[in-house]
C-alpha cells in the first residue's frame, strides 16, 4: 500500500463505523462540492438501502482518529453476474492532495474484487480533472457522457424537433423486457439501469411490420390528486442499423415525455450522449443543461 504525506491512517469497512462517524464522513468528503451534498442521519441510513449500499464493502480512511475520506460500493447480482458501483467517493478538505484519493480507491477496487463482482462502474463530474486521474489510476476508464437537463412546462407539437411521425406505434415494455433487445445499452449509470429502475415504464418504438427499433426508459410521478407532476428519462436509444433511426429515436423521445399538453417538470437522469442526436434534440426542444458527467467502468476479473 502506498504512503501518502500523513501519519496514523486507519482502513476500515463503513460497517464497522458508527451511524454518526459515517454521517461525518460523507459531510467532510462532500464539503465545498460542485452542489450541496450535505446529508442528515434521517436521510443517509435510507440511502443506504435504496441504492444497495454494501457497508462492508465500503470503505472509510480515518488520520489520526479523525473522519479522512470513504468510498461506498454498491453490488447488484443481474442476472447471475456482479455489479459494482462506486456510490460516492470523498476525502476531507483537510486532507485533499495527499493522495487519500487513490488509496480510498485502491482499497474500493480490492473490495469490489473480494465480492465477486464482475464489473465497476462510477459517475463523475466531466469537470472534476482530479477524482477522474484517481479513478484511472485504479484501473477505470471513461466510456460514456451523461445529461442531466431539465424543460418546465407544456410541449405543443411544434416544440418537438422531428414532430410526431404518423409512421411508427408506440408499445410498452417492462423494464427486464427492454433489456432483451438487441441495440440495448447495457452500460449505464447506476440510476439509470433498468435493474434499479423495475418500476419505470418501457417504451417502445414499432414500424409497420412491428419491428423495434427505438426505446425509452422513464418514469412519471403524479400528485395526491392525480396531476402529471414529473417525467424522468433514464434511458433511450435508436438501432443505428436502421435507415429510419433518426426519426424512430425522435419518436421515442416525444413518447418518453408524452403528453405534451400537460404543465409538469420533464428532466433526463443520466442520460447516455453516445449519440449526439439525443443532445441535439433536448436543446431543440427547449431543455436546459444541468449536469454532465463521465460513465466510468473498470473490468475486475
Amino acid at each position: 500500500m502506498g504512503s501518502p504525506e500523513r501519519q496514523n491512517v486507519e482502513i476500515r469497512r463503513l460497517a464497522d463505523c458508527t451511524f454518526r462517524q459515517a454521517v461525518e464522513l460523507w459531510n467532510l468528503g462532500f464539503a465545498g462540492y460542485y452542489s450541496d451534498m450535505s446529508t442528515t442521519m434521517e436521510k443517509f441510513v435510507p440511502r443506504l438501502g435504496r441504492e444497495s449500499i454494501r457497508p462492508d464493502l465500503s470503505i472509510a480512511v480515518f488520520v489520526d482518529g479523525e473522519p479522512a475520506g470513504f468510498v461506498l460500493v454498491a453490488l447488484k447480482t443481474v442476472e447471475g453476474v456482479g455489479i459494482a458501483w462506486n456510490g460516492g467517493t470523498g476525502v476531507s478538505p483537510n486532507h485533499r492532495g495527499k493522495g487519500l484519493a487513490k488509496l480510498l480507491m485502491r482499497e474500493a477496487i480490492q473490495a469490489m474484487r473480494e465480492s465477486g463482482a464482475a464489473t465497476g462502474l462510477l459517475e463523475v463530474v466531466q469537470k472534476n480533472a482530479g477524482a477522474i486521474a484517481a479513478y484511472e489510476s485504479s484501473g477505470f476508464r471513461i466510456c460514456d457522457g451523461l445529461i442531466g437537463a431539465k424543460r418546465t412546462g407544456a410541449f405543443t407539437v411544434n416544440d418537438l424537433p422531428g414532430g410526431v411521425s404518423d409512421d411508427y406505434r408506440i408499445g410498452r415494455m417492462k423494464p427486464n423486457q427492454l433489456a432483451k433487445l438487441s441495440f440495448f445499452r447495457h452500460e449505464t449509470a447506476w440510476s439509470a439501469a433498468w435493474y434499479n429502475q423495475k418500476e419505470a415504464e418501457g417504451i417502445v418504438v414499432t414500424d409497420k411490420e412491428d419491428a423495434v427499433g427505438a426505446y425509452a426508459l422513464v418514469r412519471k410521478s403524479y400528485a395526491d390528486s392525480g396531476k402529471l407532476q414529473g417525467i424522468t428519462l433514464y434511458q433511450c436509444a435508436a438501432d443505428r442499423s436502421r435507415t429510419d433511426a433518426l426519426p424512430m429515436l425522435h419518436a421515442a423521445l416525444a413518447a418518453a415525455f408524452a403528453p405534451f399538453g400537460e404543465d409538469c417538470t420533464r428532466v433526463t437522469d443520466n442520460l447516455s450522449m453516445a449519440d449526439p442526436a439525443i443532445s441535439e434534440w433536448l436543446e431543440a426542444a427547449g431543455f436546459e443543461k444541468v449536469y454532465t458527467q463521465h460513465l466510468m467502468i473498470v473490468q475486475l476479473n
